[in-house]
């Protein structure tokens, strides 16, 4: 995404608007396609000679942040080679003092054979035989992947990747997605949880209201929660009718930030279907390969939460030998509000099929683990975990569970 110096936007009366780039706007899209020649996989370039090649595109460019802006989102999408796991420092050495040592000699003809020489003096240096003595900088890092994007994909990576950057200086963002198809909306919801936002839900019409807590209003580890909802932006562009307001601290000012579907902005993860990381992935395959008496549900259905029409979208969702459904709510470590509210509606409404898993991260309060570990409901509806819950704490739980 964009960083602060290349953010575009003017703070009109209190309101941020986006300066967004037409994508279907000539000059831009010949600005669009001429960086993404650089970015030629067959050729391995490396990142010297990208910035080589790039920087007389975007110095030309009346508008020279927008350029840079343009080429940002291009590099980001790029994939280059790591160095070997080889001691480069002192591999240099080595063969720097041998070829100082043979040049005193001056016993060769031409830079050839004193190239040879050196080789021959250090027969399997690798650095010598990959030709890199310096492949360990950054700059000589190689492009070794790049996605199928045109240049109009690229313009609106852009546009999206403007609201991203400002969406890391949010205090917070409510999103309704008014009349979208439920498919959509359960896609959303995985990214909410994909991403760990501190979100609360409530139904309203055909849609739903999301309120999400912005990174200026997470206590710790602010720069990894901006990320995590940056990221999750793009899905939120999949809708087919979403509106967005978020309260954005801009230039040291109070904004606010209004968009919606007219906006013209395109996310694009739908291009490759929904994201599911891959610690999702290993569990429910674990899941799969272990338990015998319960198995794990392909979709997850929402549960009431309370007043309001607070709404519940468990992380994942189970069903016994006789069908009936337990579902499981994750708690990461920015949830502790959250927490602290659903331990007061699971205690008014025991009945709820619901089990819960805490990661530690998110109860450092020694009072509250205690409190937890002392409850009878906890003790049979819920687990601690680390980082990801493991499929053995989770099945202890749901053979645990008692049906009313």
């Amino acid at each position: 995404m964009l960083t602060k110096d290349l953010i575009l936007c003017r703070n009109e009366r209190g309101r941020l608007r986006p300066l967004f780039l037409r994508v279907d706007d000539e000059r831009f899209l010949a600005l669009a396609a001429e960086i993404l020649t650089a970015f030629d996989v067959e050729k391995s370039p490396t990142r010297e000679e990208i910035e080589e090649l790039t920087s007389t595109m975007t110095e030309e460019w009346p508008n020279l942040r927008q350029a840079r802006g343009v080429l940002k989102i291009a590099t980001d999408l790029a994939e280059f080679s790591q160095p070997a796991e080889l001691d480069y420092a002192s591999a240099r050495l080595e063969i720097l003092q041998t070829a100082a040592e043979l040049l005193r000699q001056n016993l060769h003809e031409d830079e050839e054979s004193y190239r040879a020489a050196v080789a021959a003096r250090l027969p399997g240096q690798p650095l010598l035989e990959s030709g890199g003595l310096y492949a360990d900088l950054p700059a000589n890092d190689r492009l070794c992947a790049y996605p199928a994007i045109n240049a109009r994909q690229l313009l609106e990576r852009y546009n999206c990747g403007l609201v991203q950057a400002l969406l890391l200086r949010a205090k917070n963002l409510v999103i309704d997605t008014g009349a979208s198809s439920p498919a959509r909306l359960r896609r959303l919801m995985r990214y909410v949880k994909f991403f760990r936002l501190l979100a609360s839900v409530e139904k309203q019409g055909n849609g739903l209201r999301l309120t999400i807590d912005g990174p200026a209003s997470v206590l710790e580890q602010t720069k990894r929660y901006g990320l995590q909802l940056a990221s999750f932006f793009p899905a939120v562009c999949g809708l087919e009718n979403w509106r967005l307001r978020a309260e954005v601290t801009w230039r040291g000012r109070k904004a606010r930030l209004e968009l919606d579907d007219s906006s013209g902005l395109v996310g694009h993860y739908h291009h490759s279907g929904t994201y599911v990381p891959e610690e999702i992935t290993m569990f429910e395959q674990h899941f799969r390969q272990t338990a015998i008496d319960w198995r794990i549900l392909d979709e997850t259905s929402h549960l009431p939460g309370g007043k309001g029409g607070e709404m519940i979208f468990p992380d994942f969702s189970f069903a016994d030998e006789q069908g009936r459904v337990v579902h499981l709510e994750l708690f990461h470590r920015w949830h502790r509000s959250q927490l602290e509210n659903r331990l007061k509606q699971v205690a008014k409404n025991p009945a709820l099929p619901l089990i819960i898993g805490i990661d530690r991260a998110a109860c450092k309060d020694q009072e509250m683990r205690d409190q937890l570990e002392q409850s009878e409901w906890f003790e049979q509806r819920g687990f601690f975990f680390r980082d990801y819950p493991t499929v053995e704490k989770t099945l202890k739980c749901l053979r645990s569970f008692k049906f009313n």
